[in-house]
């Protein structure tokens, strides 16, 4: 009968449709297990990533540059503003000003975080970078003249602009993650933050009163951003572009693929290729309407939106931020004379920038990767807050010897957040997304970290003056929730494709 026949028809319809939905699960799954495309630091890449990461050593320079000099700077507003406006400035407004142009730099960021995905989508990585660079030159000009033309206010719109650039930075891993062969994307990710610390270094040294740390010479400090930024506009335009932007969001499979042979210093590219086409096809559709900010909080991009948002806090709550400051403090405390203390703070910056280079190592090595590095890293800023709290403490109540304990816990506390948190937030948010959310995803995350930067930053004196050094019991609770965190949502990404890690969230 007709109606049997139908239904026969319909069963054996529903039977093949549910075959080819098992066969396209099995392809997507094979896939995703598929072995990573593995590679060698070649002497292209390596020009790349020189060129790229000028960017990361501008940001870190920033942050340091200001501290040495701050005093003196303070005393030429002073001057510059009874010669503008006629009238004194009492130390307290100057502070004020001082710590204006400071914290600005941290408004800049965001402002250059959460514009720099349309940068990256847009332009391109490498074309975001070379943009980047007007803001640096035009930073340099009003930072470096300032004292020359005699305005000090170009001080605080110099440092909006260099903290526009710093934000804009974040196009640095995103292109570092995208050119690196698998098994070397940890480490190669992990050098943006390596050469922030190493900059940091290098700004505290040029500061002191024996290089440029001088009445005369301190615009030199705030001019020389124009070095690295000339140096990257000459680099840049003999880097390519990188290839998984070109194929992915242009489509422009014969542009990548000249740019692979070139970075992979090989013709064999065909492998990896097929991997970007692959993942081309698994984003088709969104290239064209392109993904918004809501988009990656809704559906699959959800989960790693949260991930990568919650490593930015974890950056930034761990009170990193606050130990630097603090240290200074605890130097003094500890006997240490005003010069001593500024040494000792010099030290510490080169204890960051090792351990940062022992994490460039193990980020990739078999017996560690990201998630243990974090782990580690958050579990010992936990303990190292808890001592610190208990040294400063003793230290207070007459217990001298207590004194150089909190300068060892100081120091073990900048150890932990170097061995995870300082380094792998910024490369692990490209990790976990596919190119046509990868620029939303870090713009997103940026902003993040610098907004939650900011609320240390106003908040922590305050809380510091009121409950003194127990006000690093609250980086404590932070800490406790994202060992939590981590422990039980992030995965590990090392040696993994993008199909396979987008396969664990889809779980």
């Amino acid at each position: 009968p007709a109606g049997e026949v139908g239904a026969s028809k319909q069963e054996s319809a529903s039977k093949e449709s549910a075959s080819k939905s098992k066969e396209a699960k099995a392809s997507k799954t094979e896939k995703a297990k598929a072995k990573p495309i593995e590679g060698k630091l070649t002497g292209a890449l390596a020009f790349a990533v020189f060129s790229v990461t000028l960017g990361s050593f501008q940001f870190g320079y920033h942050i340091g540059c200001v501290n040495a000099p701050g005093g003196i700077i303070t005393d030429w507003i002073v001057v510059s503003h009874r010669d503008l406006f006629h009238t004194t400035l009492d130390k307290e407004r100057a502070d004020f000003v001082w710590s204006t142009a400071v914290s600005v730099f941290a408004v800049g960021g965001a402002i250059g975080g959460i514009t720099s995905g349309m940068l990256a989508d847009k332009a391109g990585r490498r074309g975001g970078l070379l943009y980047t660079n007007i803001f640096a030159f035009a930073a340099a000009a009003c930072m470096g003249c300032a004292k020359m033309v005699g305005f000090y206010p170009l001080l605080i719109i110099g440092r909006l602009l260099i903290g526009i650039y710093a934000g804009l930075s974040v196009l640095v891993p995103i292109y570092l993650t995208e050119v690196s062969p698998t098994n070397l994307r940890g480490m190669i990710g992990s050098l943006h933050q390596l050469l922030i610390t190493i900059s940091i270094l290098f700004s505290q040294v040029v500061g002191l009163p024996q290089i440029l740390g001088t009445e005369d010479r301190w615009p030199l400090i705030l001019a020389f951003t124009v070095i690295p930024a000339l140096l990257q506009v000459i680099t840049l335009p003999m880097v390519p572009e990188s290839p998984r932007w070109t194929l992915c969001m242009k489509g422009d499979a014969e542009t990548a693929t000249k740019a692979l042979e070139k970075l992979r210093g090989t013709t064999d590219v065909g492998a990896e290729v097929d991997a970007l086409r692959e993942e081309s096809a698994a984003q088709k559709g969104t290239e064209e309407k392109g993904l918004t900010f809501a988009d990656m909080f809704r559906g699959s991009l959800r989960w790693p939106m949260t991930i990568a948002t919650m490593l930015m806090l974890a950056q930034q709550l761990s009170g990193i931020n606050a130990a630097m400051f603090y240290s200074t403090v605890i130097f003094k405390q500890a006997g240490l004379s005003d010069t001593g203390a500024v040494y000792a703070t010099i030290g510490m910056g080169a204890v960051n920038v090792l351990t940062t280079i022992v994490s460039v190592w193990l980020v990739d090595h078999p017996k560690a990767g990201r998630r243990t590095l974090l782990l580690v890293g958050v579990v010992g800023m936990w303990f190292s807050t808890i001592l610190l709290v208990v040294s400063i403490s003793m230290s207070m109540s007459g217990i001298q010897w207590a004194s150089y304990g909190a300068i060892l816990f100081v120091n073990l506390f900048v150890i932990s957040f170097a061995t995870g948190a300082g380094s792998i937030p910024w490369f692990f948010v490209s990790e976990i997304f596919y190119s046509n959310a990868r620029g939303n995803a870090n713009a997103i995350a940026t902003m993040t970290n610098w907004c939650a930067n900011v609320v240390v930053g106003l908040t922590f004196l305050p809380i510091n003056n009121v409950i003194k050094q127990y006000s690093f019991l609250v980086f404590t609770g932070f800490l406790t929730f994202f060992t939590v965190f981590i422990f039980k949502y992030v995965p590990e990404t090392k040696n993994r494709t993008i199909e396979e890690i987008q396969a664990d969230f889809e779980k």
